[in-house]
């Protein structure tokens, strides 16, 4: 349309929703025609900088006039305007963006302008209904349920082009016809792909249908159109997209590949085959690996992790809990650390893990997650393992249980099952529980009555032709019939044979055989597959005879092409030096107060430089610290150093303005690594500054959609009563510091509050007072939501708040096992409280009477004291040991197995705002068995501050226990 203006705002409004209405009603035929689930977006208006001026002038106009009934039957150009505000969004407050574009929108009482919002999503509800437009989906539509649909409908804001431009470049390699044809496809592995990428950018490619429907759009020809966009809209995105060198540079080669995938023809493919080839690479490449390891005393088992985050594609959830929750490996105890699963790496098994059990679990995950993770990931099933000796010790499974003559191989099967009596086949070590090992030498010749002795037992012997890789060094191969490629990796492979022969057949998936001829005079052919994609493959030869071309030999080979997946161990790789994170990718405010931890690996007595940069939102450089260090670099030592650095200086100045913190450790000739941790997109977020009267003040920044916020003050004298503040306004910390908790449906943002520093000088001893009621269920589950609160809520950056945080968490758990306890073990804690120092050793005595007067309720008592100075650095040693003590007791309260009571009392008699992530029918349960049994309470306080106390006496003694 041209750009006119017929009238007042009124008149403009309507002829520009008479336009707009005709222009995406065409628009929305003509999609459903070509792709029937391709959707709409607002941003696809089609209008030239004139009319959309225009139309932003008339927004602007009608709201001036007073917004009234009249434009609101106008509604589409609100849509457009919206979204185009959505197009410049940074991750700041969209509303105050909004306003500032369109004045006097935000005048009038809060009722109306909070009216006015809803109305906003009403209207792109009812675009979504009429024209086919795009709903928002996933983590961020979840948060943001208004304004999650002006920027879905913006397609890409401005700040984040350039990571898209990025994650295109990045999975290039990986592009197939049938995911330029699928958008849900495509955008299910790019998805997936995303880890290392910005908190807002993963929110907003949660809605896997938007990003793959950006994403085909990017990837179609420069001289093509693309049936998911406008041609207008899509040269606007390309050319703001590549405005900048890296991000054109980036773009213009995906784009190549993109071409070259579609160089070679769409396969006629269902999606039901679409499917089944993509459930096969999945399940493939997150088996993980069985390994042995020759050690003193036998073979050593060890489990090779796989890289989970491919299974990010299939539920969004799994990124976050790799990250937050310890992996549970079959065959071992102990879980791992969490977030263990995004680093590669090998972990030893104590027992041999059984077939039956899932392999792999994350703690405390969400059923459709470790549902997801144990359809995944497995191992073979025996009774018989396959291992091919390496050099160096190791030997690699070969999962198709076969063998070769003159090779030498270890068996690993379950205790009981019999291996023929065969004179090359010798018994060997094994350290696991559970299975026994054999050597086997197979000798160059062997008879077919061995061979038939083998295939009893599901072994079999290959003999006739072997394939292998040459050329470029596979990721994985296991030295017999399976083999491992990045994706663009050229796949090169031999045939070795001794008999001759003129042709040879490839069959590749079992389609059509191609003819190879064979060199004369040679044993080996080399031949190269091109275009596999990325997935799990059966190459399967036969040579051929020279009459008949009947096969005589035959050999077959799993290939599989890998995704070269960015997880987290390609952002903190260097040559030489390996920096880890628990939890991995940890945030900014879990560097800042101590819940992560970092380690350096790099060779021994190795100087490097640790470098800590905090930057603002737009990546400016706030503040940079310099730090020499040793190499290898411990978590302990970095817990010292952050203590140092966090806690004073300038970095504690430039906290509250930062939003992200990298951390680099260099050292010329050896490597360099490094870890960006983002504060991360929230709804809410507390700001603190200080005044000059030494007091802080607290600001809210609310990206909720709302005035349904809702704010509660506790201060440290009486942490568990609230009282409520004005969200919008400035707040004022207490002197002796608090805790400010803002709340908006299911976002939460809690801050400690830093006390002012007279008033600590002035009263050094108070303790926070907690009121008790009855000891019931309810009282027991408040306190427990209580320390929770408190201790999920972020530090400031004043080192004081970490003091007042441990004071009232102290407090919380000392009056939730008060009251558990009984008034004997009341009384006591209450005067542990007043002590300055630490308690006596005579406390400790006392703590051991009390547990229990019964028999086997000493006995407890009695073997705790015994153990607590071996208990003292090993927490898992506390478990295990605590474990062994209450296993009677445990058994007569009814509060289930002894392993989980004795993780589930040990945290409840130390952090019991931990449990609170536990499932809620088991709390309950062992928490009513527990107030029914006070002895188990009482024995794992005894066991906590046992080991609390005697770890920090000024001298220990080594071989004794409480009197």
């Amino acid at each position: 349309m041209a750009a006119t203006a017929p009238g007042g705002s009124i008149e403009v409004l309507k002829h520009l929703h008479e336009y707009l209405d005709s222009h995406f009603r065409t628009l929305h035929e003509h999609r459903q025609a070509l792709q029937p689930a391709a959707p709409v977006f607002a941003l696809e208006h089609d209008l030239n900088d004139d009319d959309l001026e225009l139309l932003s002038s008339a927004v602007r106009g009608a709201v001036a006039e007073g917004f009234d009934i009249r434009h609101r039957t106008q509604w589409l150009p609100f849509v457009v305007h919206a979204a185009e505000i959505g197009y410049l969004y940074t991750g700041d407050e969209y509303w105050p963006l909004f306003s500032q574009k369109t004045p006097g929108w935000d005048s009038g009482p809060q009722w109306k302008i909070d009216s006015n919002r809803a109305l906003i999503k009403q209207w792109f509800k009812q675009f979504a209904a009429e024209y086919g437009g795009i709903e928002p989906k996933g983590a961020f539509a979840a948060n943001f349920n208004i304004i999650a649909w002006p920027i879905t409908h913006a397609i890409m804001p401005a700040d984040l082009q350039r990571q898209m431009a990025h994650l295109l470049f990045e999975a290039r390699a990986v592009l197939t016809p049938e995911m330029l044809e699928d958008p849900n496809l495509l955008g299910a592995c790019l998805a997936a792909r995303t880890g290392g990428y910005s908190d807002r950018f993963q929110k907003l490619c949660s809605n896997q249908s938007l990003l793959g429907h950006i994403a085909a759009a990017l990837l179609s020809g420069d001289d093509e159109g693309s049936p998911y966009l406008v041609q207008s809209t899509l040269v606007r995105l390309v050319v703001d997209l590549t405005n900048e060198n890296e991000s054109r540079t980036w773009l213009a080669q995906a784009k190549r590949s993109a071409r070259s995938v579609r160089s070679r023809g769409f396969l006629p493919t269902s999606a039901a085959q679409r499917v089944t080839r993509r459930e096969q690479f999945i399940s493939s490449v997150t088996n993980p690996k069985l390994l042995l390891r020759q050690g003193n005393g036998g073979w050593r088992p060890l489990l090779e992790l796989p890289d989970l985050t491919a299974l990010q594609a299939e539920n969004n959830q799994v990124g976050e809990e790799l990250r937050k929750l310890r992996p549970i490996i079959e065959g071992r105890r102990q879980p791992l650390p969490r977030g263990a699963l995004l680093y590669p790496g090998k972990v030893p098994l104590p027992a041999w893990p059984r077939p039956e059990t899932p392999i792999i679990q994350l703690e405390q995950g969400s059923a459709n997650v470790n549902e997801l993770i144990a359809g995944r990931c497995a191992i073979t099933r025996g009774p018989w393992w396959v291992f091919r000796k390496r050099l160096g010790g190791l030997a690699t499974e070969i999962k198709g249980k076969f063998v070769r003559p003159g090779q030498e191989y270890t068996l690993v099967g379950r205790t009981g099952s019999k291996l023929p009596a065969l004179h090359w086949v010798a018994e060997s070590a094994i350290l696991a529980d559970g299975v026994h090992a054999f050597d086997l030498t197979i000798p160059p010749i062997i008879s077919e009555a061995e061979i038939a002795q083998l295939a009893a037992v599901g072994l079999s012997v290959v003999p006739d032709v072997s394939i292998q890789p040459v050329g470029l060094t596979p990721v994985y191969w296991d030295g017999e019939g399976s083999v491992e490629w990045l994706a663009g990796e050229p796949v090169m492979l031999t045939i070795k044979s001794a008999q001759a022969t003129e042709k040879c057949s490839v069959r590749v998936n079992g389609g059509l055989p191609f003819l190879l001829e064979w060199p004369m005079g040679s044993q080996q052919l080399t031949f190269a597959l091109e275009d596999l994609a990325v997935g799990a493959h059966e190459v399967h030869v036969a040579l051929l005879t020279a009459g008949t071309g009947m096969p005589f030999a035959n050999g077959s080979l799993a290939v599989t092409i890998r995704d070269p997946h960015p997880n987290l161990e390609e952002g903190t790789d260097g040559a030489g030096i390996r920096l880890f994170a628990t939890p991995a990718r940890p945030k900014l405010t879990e560097i800042w107060d101590g819940r992560a931890s970092l380690s350096v690996n790099g060779p021994v007595d190795t100087k490097a430089e640790l470098t800590i940069v905090l930057r603002d939102e737009r990546g400016n450089e706030l503040i940079q610290q310099r730090h020499g260090i040793s190499l290898p670099f411990a978590d302990s030592a970095w817990t010292g150093l952050a203590a140092q650095e966090f806690r004073r200086g300038k970095l504690l100045d430039a906290y509250n303005a930062a939003e992200s913190c990298e951390v680099s450790v260099s050292q010329s000739g050896v490597g360099f690594a490094s870890l960006v941790c983002e504060r991360g997109f929230h709804p809410l977020r507390w700001v603190l500054a200080k005044q000059r009267s030494g007091r802080h003040e607290a600001r809210l920044i609310d990206r909720t959609d709302g005035d349904s916020t809702r704010v509660l003050l506790f201060t440290v004298e009486d942490p568990l009563a609230g009282e409520q503040q004005d969200a919008r306004r400035p707040i004022t910390a207490p002197a002796s510091g608090g805790m400010l908790r803002a709340t908006s449906g299911n976002v939460t943002a809690a801050i400690i509050l830093p006390p002012d520093p007279n008033w600590l000088r002035q009263r050094p001893s108070d303790h926070p007072v907690i009121g008790c009621k009855e000891n019931s269920l309810s009282e027991v589950q408040s306190l427990i939501g209580s320390h929770h609160h408190w201790s999920d809520a972020d530090l400031s950056a004043d080192p004081f708040s970490y003091r007042q945080q441990q004071l009232v968490l102290d407090a919380v758990t000392t009056a939730l096992v008060s009251l558990m306890a009984g008034t004997r073990w009341a009384h006591l804690e209450r005067r542990r409280v007043r002590l300055i120092t630490r308690v006596p050793p005579g406390m400790l005595y006392e703590m051991r009477k009390l547990v229990g007067e019964a028999p086997a309720q000493r006995a407890v008592a009695r073997y705790i004291a015994g153990h607590l100075w071996q208990w003292l650095d090993s927490p898992p040693a506390l478990q295990e040991g605590f474990r062994d003590a209450i296993d009677v007791i445990a058994a007569d309260s009814g509060i289930g197995d002894s392993r989980t009571a004795a993780e589930f009392l040990l945290l409840l008699a130390s952090s019991p705002g931990s449990l609170a992530s536990w499932d809620e029918t088991e709390r309950e349960m062992m928490l009513r068995c527990v107030i029914g049994s006070p002895v188990l309470i009482r024995a794992a306080r005894f066991a906590v501050l046992g080991t609390e106390d005697l770890r920090d006496a000024p001298e220990q003694p080594t071989n004794r226990g409480t009197r």
